[in-house]
């Protein structure tokens, strides 16, 4: 089996519609997606009904959708560690290969190939910020970080990994433990895992949840297989994913944003495109498409008009 997860709270389920279509679109792949959630599940979901873990049902490409309940309360980026281990050692235990991706990315490439990817070794995207050499200030605190609470060192990378993309294998759920372990280490650091962030990159820790995964990359035995910035759509080159940075398309006044000198992204149009679709249909048809024409109006209004 191969499961594909996410985690969505509030306006959030707006990308979980857009992710799932997208991957619809692309080839699927999955057999499973498990969405950890908080709060009101919204009411354009398909008729649910209960499994063993939480609630369920089956989208007619034969994809099995099962939503389960995300009970601590730290924001939704610094469960991701947790999650993780819960999916692999109490959800599904059994799978062979596991996916997630943030709530906000949309797929724009072949499904399939994250499975070709997966096969190479844990699978990882570089951040928008990538660079952090072993000479990084910041890297050789958690060197040392790692050194006095006696945890092995067994490759330094020079770059700097995005939590919101995550693929392994079974044989290498280990690293999926390794993470725990350097999320906690982490949680000293952190003065609120409430909030988003707190602090700047001048701390040990920005991020917590992401700056405990690129420790799990100094730690973990397992074989990493990674792709630049562009895989997500930060830059130009072989994109796979759109991960919008910033405000997100579903809270996106485009008007304002345009009169302000902000021409849409490529995320936003891809949002707009795929959140209706073979999956789901939270908007309606009318309200999608005159975003999309608005959307792509000012995008093309946006080579002659700026701030």
């Amino acid at each position: 089996m191969v499961v594909f997860t996410t985690l969505a709270e509030k306006r959030y389920f707006y990308g979980v519609s857009a992710l799932i279509n997208s991957m619809i679109n692309n080839g699927i792949y999955a057999d499973k997606i498990i969405v950890g959630y908080r709060g009101e599940l919204p009411k354009w979901l398909p008729q649910l009904e209960l499994s063993e873990h939480g609630k369920t049902c089956t989208l007619k490409e034969g994809l099995i959708l099962e939503f389960v309940k995300v009970k601590n309360d730290f924001h939704m980026v610094h469960e991701k560690p947790e999650w993780f281990y819960k999916l692999t050692n109490v959800l599904e235990p059994n799978a062979k290969e596991y996916f997630f991706f943030d709530s906000d990315i949309v797929i724009i490439n072949r499904m399939s190939f994250f499975g070709e990817w997966v096969n190479q070794g844990v699978a990882m995207c570089e951040d928008v910020n990538y660079d952090m050499s072993i000479n990084h200030p910041i890297r050789k605190q958690w060197i040392q970080l790692l050194k006095d609470n006696n945890m092995p060192i067994h490759r330094i990378p020079e770059r700097y990994y995005n939590s919101g993309f995550l693929g392994w294998k079974k044989e290498d759920a280990s690293f999926i433990k390794d993470w725990s372990l350097c999320s906690k280490l982490l949680i000293n650091f952190s003065d609120n895992l409430k909030e988003f962030r707190t602090k700047d990159r001048t701390s040990i820790v920005l991020s917590a949840n992401q700056d405990s995964l690129n420790l799990a990359a100094m730690t973990s035995t397992c074989d990493i297989s990674t792709i630049g910035p562009e895989a997500m759509g930060f830059h130009f080159g072989f994109n796979l994913m759109v991960h919008p940075l910033g405000p997100k398309p579903w809270n996106l006044n485009f008007t304002q944003e345009f009169l302000g000198g902000r021409p849409p992204r490529i995320g936003d149009i891809k949002f707009w495109e795929y959140v209706n679709g073979n999956g789901f249909k939270p908007y309606s048809n009318v309200l999608v498409n005159w975003k999309l024409f608005w959307i792509k109006l000012y995008k093309l209004l946006a080579r002659f008009y700026k701030k």
